[in-house]
């Protein structure tokens, strides 16, 4: 919502009362308002007019199959009521106007009668300019999808179009009864010009849509009058719950010192609410509260941002409230279960309804000092142990505040006994919430000290108040993500804090898991990596023909694919092998087994490899490694995989020379592909910035892994295992690929098909799309083609060989993933 500049009242007005007296009110109305929902309707209705067309291009058959229904159903209709049709329309298009514009004068609102009147017109005149414009330029499929006629002639009704704009431009709550009638006439009117072929279903469609367009951004470009509660609004909802003002003062017009006291009623600035209106009442008994104006044209800007924020990340905002009433109740029921649970906050009093506004009256907050103006020798080891221990009070009480920052904490000093600390905003927090909820809160609240007294201190002091679990727990948590918009700007200025803070914890706790936990549901990165998988999939299902690819498929051996599924089990015994070597740690063959089997659920979201090592390292921190052992060891067996597979395509291409590799042809594309690429890498070397760059990214894992790789080498029994278990792995997947060519009949000889699936797949891999969706089958399909086999066949193949060996493995590994979760080994 946004405030017009028109302000027309003055700074303070006094208002009589009915019953005698009069109350002084500091306020400054906002007489029109740009509504965030009028801004919302008017993108929705072009993208609407988008999918209308795509809609008539793409399903033109379906959509002149139900207009054909409704005109072979409605026949002897068009014959009979072709002359009330005509003058049902007249109605309309002089009724609507009249009496819209008849009752804007009576209640003398003539800036809406002049925006209703010119969204008609620009309704009818952009009807027209569009009309126009598709019978210019459409293409053949939209023109015939909304033209009707011999000659075909495209319609779209220009009464449709303007009148819409002139009721969606003079709708308001103040005026739904004036409209009703209007309403009901216009869609009667769509409804019959439909039924009596007047107008094809996309073409009504988009009169429609457009003429919503055009009365919403006039509505948005004018403004609309306020439906907020002011003045004697104000006063009535003050009255109608026992308070009798004196005096209404709006707290941004107020004049306050240092302290935050205003100089007039000595009423403290609340922290929160800073979205709405706040105001400080005297009544004429002395008393002294705060009022919280809830404004409902806020409301969409708040539900927005909380359904967005609930996309991105998981556990941070609490649940969705859709109304206005529920936000003042959400906001008095946390107040009272705050104060319940004995903590210091201001109570809701009362909560009134006045036009289209809600009121929380509050107790104010004494004279106090904000944490975050607190000198640093002022922010003692005491305060800082009881800030902790008012939240974790809370907490038990199942309340969490998601917002702690040196904001909503106050320290009030009373003339005589110590500080008291009140905690403001909780009307962010939950109640019931769950132990995610709560330690983000205690993350939150470790790093909003170490902000002010240091992270070493912060540690220390964090420790003395809450236990090893819900320490070890908020390691994983201590990440921008889970942190409020406050604390992020203020960590910008010291960027290494939050890695001070787990590498404290891991001195403290050794075994505690500190990385960061995956909080974020959507990303930059997610939303990239689901773009490249889209266009991966787009180009491997429009690279053959799917009528071979259904002949193959019928053609088929299924006990092959049988096989390659279990030749693809194989294949993780041979990970497990790897895992075993290289851990250093005992693990049995079983678990490990079962923890490369849930590796196959985690693939799923993230790219190929990087899954497989987050888990391995969580499953190894949970054997007992240390976090930075556990990550060296995770890191070796990736960079084993990555050598053997490098290793074992040089070994076959050199091995078997040019009688069996000569089936493995390569076309013009692909030199040139790989002669850019190689050009590429080599650039990348070249040029001094991009080889820092390109070093800073790999030297960290080979600092991490030549340690345990040196340690290896000293126990060849060990290196002798992980060099095996890559070998496992290597023969189980190629096997499986062989399996796959076999059901449908191609036999390829196995060095060829070896090193079709390895060039394949360590192409496809090095895409950053989850599992490798898109790029391992486009990779796969053009080393079979390469190898002679026939595009739909190849298809084919590859399609068994996923399968097998990722899509079927998936729900197996979800299995094996919460087996390992329930026993605490992940």
């Amino acid at each position: 919502m946004t405030d017009m500049p028109e302000v027309a009242t003055e700074p303070t007005v006094v208002v009589t009362l009915p019953g005698g007296g009069s109350v002084g009110i500091h306020d400054r109305p906002a007489l029109r308002l740009r509504y965030p929902a009028d801004l919302l309707g008017i993108i929705g209705c072009a993208l609407a007019m988008v999918v209308v067309c795509l809609l008539v291009v793409y399903a033109g058959h379906t959509t002149q199959g139900i207009t054909d229904d409704v005109l072979g159903a409605t026949k002897w209709m068009e014959r009979l009521l072709t002359g009330p049709v005509t003058a049902l329309r007249t109605v309309l298009v002089l009724f609507a106007p009249v009496a819209v514009s008849a009752a804007l004068l009576l209640r003398r609102q003539t800036t809406v009668l002049l925006t209703t009147l010119s969204a008609a017109l620009a309704g009818l005149v952009l009807n027209t300019i569009t009309l126009s414009l598709l019978a210019w330029l459409a293409p053949a499929e939209l023109f015939d999808g909304l033209a009707l006629g011999r000659p075909p002639v495209i319609t779209m009704p220009p009464y449709a179009a303007s009148i819409l704009a002139l009721l969606v431009a003079a709708a308001g709550p103040s005026r739904r009864r004036s409209l009703t009638a209007s309403w009901a006439l216009l869609w009667i009117t769509v409804g019959v010009d439909i039924v009596t072929s007047k107008a094809t279903l996309g073409g009504m469609g988009l009169s429609l849509l457009l003429g919503c367009l055009v009365g919403l951004a006039a509505r948005y470009i004018v403004g609309v009058p306020s439906e907020r509660a002011y003045g004697g609004e104000l006063l009535a909802g003050l009255r109608s719950v026992g308070f009798d003002p004196v005096s209404l003062d709006r707290a941004s017009l107020i004049q306050f010192d240092q302290g935050g006291q205003s100089r007039n009623h000595r009423v403290q600035v609340p922290q929160f609410f800073l979205d709405h209106r706040l105001y400080a009442l005297k009544t004429t008994s002395g008393e002294l509260f705060d009022v919280v104006v809830l404004d409902g044209d806020r409301q969409v800007v708040g539900v927005l941002r909380r359904w967005w924020r609930q996309l991105r990340s998981r556990g941070i905002d609490p649940r969705s409230v859709t109304s206005l009433r529920q936000s003042a109740e959400r906001a008095a029921l946390l107040a009272y279960s705050v104060k319940a649970a004995g903590l210091r906050t201001p109570g809701v009093l009362a909560m009134a309804e006045a036009n289209d506004s809600m009121l929380l009256i509050r107790q104010p907050v004494p004279p106090s000092t904000v944490l975050a103006e607190l000198a640093d020798q002022d922010i003692t080891d005491q305060l800082v142990a009881t800030i902790w221990r008012e939240v974790s009070l809370a907490h038990r009480a199942g309340i969490v505040h998601r917002a702690l920052t040196d904001q909503a904490f106050r320290v009030h000093q009373p003339p005589s006994g110590d500080g008291q600390l009140w905690i403001l905003g909780w009307e962010a927090g939950d109640v019931a919430s769950s132990d995610l909820a709560r330690h983000i809160d205690q993350a939150q609240l470790l790093a909003m000290t170490a902000l002010k007294i240091g992270p070493q201190r912060a540690v220390a002091l964090a420790a003395e108040q809450l236990g090893e679990d819900d320490l070890r727990a908020v390691g994983s948590l201590l990440q921008a993500p889970a942190m409020p918009a406050r604390a992020r700007e203020q960590l910008r200025s010291q960027p290494d804090l939050l890695s001070q803070l787990r590498q404290g914890l891991i001195e403290r706790f050794p075994q505690a898991e500190v990385e960061p936990q995956q909080l974020a549901r959507v990303s930059p990165k997610t939303v990239v990596s689901v773009l490249l998988t889209a266009v991966a999939l787009f180009i491997v299902l429009t690279s053959f023909n799917l009528t071979e690819v259904g002949e193959a498929l019928r053609a088929s051996r299924w006990y092959w694919a049988l096989a390659a599924f279990g030749l693809g089990l194989v294949g993780v015994l041979g990970a497990a092998l790897i895992l075993i070597a290289f851990s250093p740690v005992k693990i049995g063959l079983v678990k490990a087994w079962v923890s490369q089997l849930a590796a196959s659920y985690v693939a799923v979201s993230v790219p190929a490899g990087i899954g497989t090592t987050g888990l391995n390292i969580r499953f190894l921190s949970k054997q007992g490694v240390k976090g930075s052992l556990a990550t060296a060891t995770a890191a070796l067996v990736q960079v084993s995989q990555i050598a053997i597979t490098a290793l074992a395509l040089i070994v076959l291409t050199l091995a078997t020379g040019s009688t069996q590799t000569a089936s493995l042809r390569v076309g013009p594309v692909v030199l040139i592909v790989a002669a850019v690429l190689i050009g590429a890498v080599g650039l990348l070397f070249a040029i001094p910035g991009s080889r820092t760059w390109l070093l800073a990214k790999i030297w960290p894992t080979l600092r991490q892994t030549w340690p345990r790789l040196v340690e290896l080498v000293s126990n060849p029994g060990r290196l002798a295992l992980g060099l095996g278990g890559n070998v496992v792995m290597l023969l189980g997947y190629a096997a499986a690929f062989q399996a796959a060519l076999l059901a449908f009949g191609r036999d390829l000889p196995l060095v060829t098909s070896t090193i079709a699936y390895l060039v394949g797949n360590s192409a496809g891999s090095a895409a950053p799309t989850p599992g490798g969706m898109g790029a391992i089958e486009a990779a796969e399909m053009a080393a079979l083609g390469a190898a002679g086999v026939n595009a739909g066949v190849a298809a084919s193949v590859v399609l068994v060989f996923r399968l097998a060996t990722f899509w079927v493995r998936i729900p197996l590994g979800w299995i094996a993933y919460r087996a390992l979760e329930r026993r605490g080994e992940l």
